[in-house]
């Protein structure tokens, strides 16, 4: 059974209506991921988003999080914070799903960038599930593209094997 508390539409009005966009960084953002893509390609760019994600998520711990309602908590902190969107978790019967909205990768991006700037906020979340105990065999995946207005993210976790028999959308 999947759990949720506020509809993904919900939560990125609230969103949109408590938060302001500065201008700022993601023109640079934008020109110097395309002129990467000229160089090596969307698949090692997607990497370099993914080993980002990581790296951010290292240098930012959840600290003490020892249930999943806890890392929403914490997770909603922290990228309110920064301004870029909000998250919410959905307990399935055999994963979990993390939910990611309003993030500010079509801005700083630009459109075609959603196909593999996603890897940020996966390689993000990722690392905090390593830090809060996700053992061994477990994977986080983006399992689904941008969509709607307001470009909502869903990442999955669950055993490797099963992305790998085609559970997984």
């Amino acid at each position: 059974m999947a759990t949720q508390s506020k509809s993904a539409s919900d939560q990125s009005l609230a969103y949109w209506r408590d938060s302001a966009r500065p201008a700022g960084a993601d023109l640079v953002l934008r020109q110097s991921m395309l002129e990467l893509l000229r160089h090596v390609g969307a698949d090692q760019v997607r990497a370099l988003c993914y080993a980002t994600g990581v790296r951010l998520a290292t240098d930012h711990p959840l600290g003490k999080v020892d249930k999943l309602s806890e890392l929403e908590i914490a997770a909603q902190s922290f990228l309110a914070a920064r301004d870029w969107g909000w998250m919410a978790v959905e307990e399935h019967q055999d994963a979990v799903d993390l939910v990611h909205g309003c993030s500010p990768l079509r801005a700083w991006f630009g459109e075609a960038g959603l196909i593999w700037s996603a890897a940020l906020f996966e390689g993000f979340y990722a690392e905090w599930l390593r830090q809060i105990g996700a053992g061994e065999g477990l994977e986080l995946r983006q399992v689904e593209s941008p969509s709607g207005a307001d470009d909502v993210l869903r990442f999955r976790l669950m055993h490797e094997s099963r992305f790998k028999a085609g559970a997984a959308p």
